[in-house]
């Protein structure tokens, strides 16, 4: 089967790839442990696809497998059968020092809490990944205050990060997973702890740097904002995992999926 290829720039990267092949799949990944003498099974029997450039979002209520999948899908935890791709080889094909050498290049990740280094500027802290990989200090800084330009900090570059509010901080953050030019960006509950506004403002930012840079993002969250946004969604329970084009998906669309959530906010009084 011929494939057609094409390809994006990031900054001074030219990446190419195969436009019919996903960045991600996943064939029949489970995971078990055991809890006070009973077995758990947070994921079980999980197939996904997430092609290039895709906004994925992973939903579902609390305990449902996202947070262990996530680690599986980032080549930190080992699923006990089923096999993980990224780029097309087996992640787990790849040894230790392998797999955290093309996490700490080329994949960026997001929390819903941020680490900064005290007594160092914002422009030094987003900086910090091309520090590691050897960069100089001129040249690694120009390129974090144009990033922090593209995420609208660029004013806040020699201010103290810890003085910034929390949805500047999410902003930072995503400033310093950028910075490497990753192929993708796992985020955990990135909007937890942010007030409303600061939702819609990181958001935007979000959808629109990664769209602009061509980069894949998968997402694990409650927040229906990025739901009703995103291109492509899961929903997971149990420790399984249902695309919105599967038949057994217990949703027939979207609106039925928030539906679902906004009921489950309700029970658990405004958060799952």
């Amino acid at each position: 089967m011929s494939t057609e290829h094409n390809e994006h720039t990031q900054g001074d990267n030219t990446v190419n790839y195969e436009v019919k092949s996903p960045i991600l799949e996943t064939l029949g990944i489970s995971k078990a442990y055991k809890v006070g003498g009973t077995l758990v099974s947070p994921v079980t029997d999980v197939s996904m696809q997430v092609g290039y450039g895709d906004f994925c979002v992973i939903f579902g209520p609390s305990g449902a497998g996202k947070t262990t999948l996530l680690g599986m899908l980032m080549g930190l935890e080992k699923p006990d059968i089923g096999e993980v791709f990224f780029k097309g080889s087996s992640i787990f094909g790849y040894s230790e020092d392998q797999r955290t050498m093309i996490r700490r290049k080329r994949v960026g990740f997001l929390t819903q809490s941020q680490y900064w280094i005290e007594g160092m500027k914002l422009v030094d802290n987003v900086a910090l990944p091309l520090y590691v990989q050897g960069w100089r200090r001129s040249k690694a800084r120009k390129e974090s205050k144009q990033i922090l330009e593209k995420v609208g900090l660029h004013d806040m570059s020699n201010r103290n990060p810890l003085d910034l509010s929390a949805g500047e901080q999410q902003k930072a953050a995503l400033a310093r997973a950028l910075i490497k030019k990753p192929w993708i960006i796992y985020a955990d509950e990135p909007t937890a702890h942010l007030d409303s506004e600061s939702v819609v403002d990181f958001t935007n930012v979000l959808l629109a740097t990664s769209e602009e840079l061509g980069i894949t993002v998968v997402m694990v969250t409650h927040d229906l904002n990025f739901l009703k946004l995103s291109k492509k969604w899961f929903f997971m329970q149990d420790g399984r995992l249902w695309d919105i084009a599967d038949k057994r998906n217990p949703f027939t669309d979207i609106r039925q999926a928030i539906a679902y959530i906004e009921g489950q906010e309700a029970e658990n009084g405004g958060a799952l």
